[in-house]
């Protein structure tokens, strides 16, 4: 195995964690050495920007998980699985569309901040962090399909979306699916803007609707996270008996 399988096999099986130690670094770092991002006169339209990428990464991600074929982009960390080969909705215009998501989502929320150094940092870590996770991927599919998925490799864009190779999917949308797995996501989003509220209260100002906002988004996604797994767990499995 060579190294950049190794790294990319731990990046995939921990990917949900690594981001997080990252952070854990990336933080005090950036925040001890702040630089600005933009202009005060500009903070509208980067909040613009922002919302406007976090909404079409969720979207992506959305219409990526609604969409694609069972047992297939899963949230499986030990060992990779999949039962067929998505080649059609966003699977014919970007070979990693979840990841694509994610990255939009993670470049919207660095804006908030404000801050060179983190968005910077932040930019440099998805680009070793999603090639890892691609390249331990792309063999795994490589080994599983072969030539079907060599074709399709090669016809579609591995870091950028191309929608003239569009292809429409014939699978129904799966709502149940979305919400039972998806959750995690926007709980993520949410403990996105929370930081960004804690950051500006502690930091920059003492504001009474920040720590509103602040409590908001706790009771946001402690509820979001409690009937995310009522839901996955409880409705879904025991009550449809549907594995996700």
């Amino acid at each position: 195995m060579s190294r950049i399988q190794s790294i990319g096999a731990v990046f995939f099986r921990f990917r949900g964690h690594l981001p997080l130690f990252y952070l854990a670094v990336l933080l005090p770092v950036s925040i001890n050495n702040y630089i600005q991002l933009f202009n005060a006169d500009f903070s509208h339209y980067m909040k613009a920007i922002s919302t406007g990428l976090i909404v079409l990464g969720v979207l992506i991600r959305v219409l990526v998980v609604g969409y694609k074929a069972p047992h297939t982009s899963g949230r499986n960390r030990h060992e990779q699985v999949a039962h067929t080969l998505n080649t059609t909705g966003l699977y014919s215009v970007i070979q990693h569309p979840l990841y694509f998501g994610s990255f939009l989502i993670w470049v919207g929320l660095s804006i908030l901040l404000n801050n060179l150094i983190f968005f910077i940092g932040l930019i440099l870590f998805s680009l070793v962090f999603f090639r890892a996770i691609i390249h331990e991927e792309s063999n795994f599919l490589k080994e599983r399909f072969g030539d079907l998925y060599v074709k399709w490799s090669l016809r579609t864009p591995v870091y950028y979306l191309n929608p003239f190779l569009f292809v429409p999917t014939k699978n129904s949308f799966d709502w149940i699916r979305v919400f039972a797995t998806e959750y995690p996501s926007w709980i993520s989003i949410i403990a996105g803007f929370l930081l960004v509220d804690l950051l500006s209260f502690y930091i920059a100002v003492y504001d009474e609707s920040l720590l509103l906002s602040i409590y908001r988004w706790i009771i946001i996604g402690i509820g979001m996270g409690i009937s995310g797994r009522f839901f996955k767990y409880v409705v879904v499995r025991r009550w449809f008996k549907r594995s996700i």
